[in-house]
């Protein structure tokens, strides 16, 4: 398994999930979005676009946990909270409904 992110100006890293490894909300903030916030979006967005940023993920438990949706509060980051996300839309995750299944 394997967590990348894609958005206008280009695409994340790609980081692997460790077989076997369940992706709970502590997971998912620690070794995902700590490290995504910290390198990935301020080399995609330098200066002062970073506070352009609106993130945006789909519904898997871990990113739909208040405890990650408190995170992402706490930690000053726009994004979409889950009660304003969409159904499920080739348009709205190409990551879900391409990238996935190119590389598979």
């Amino acid at each position: 398994m394997f967590v990348a992110g894609v958005c206008s100006r280009g695409k994340t890293a790609i980081r692997f999930v460790k077989p076997g490894a369940k992706i709970s909300s502590e997971y998912y903030i620690q070794h995902v979005l700590e490290p995504l916030f910290r390198n990935d979006n301020r080399k995609l967005f330098p200066g002062e676009l970073i506070n352009k940023v609106v993130f945006h993920h789909d519904s898997a438990p871990a990113h739909s946990s208040g405890i990650t949706q408190e995170w992402l509060r706490n930690s000053g980051i726009k994004f979409i909270p889950k009660d304003h996300w969409m159904g499920n839309s080739p348009d709205l995750a190409p990551m879900d409904f391409f990238v996935n299944g190119l590389f598979k």
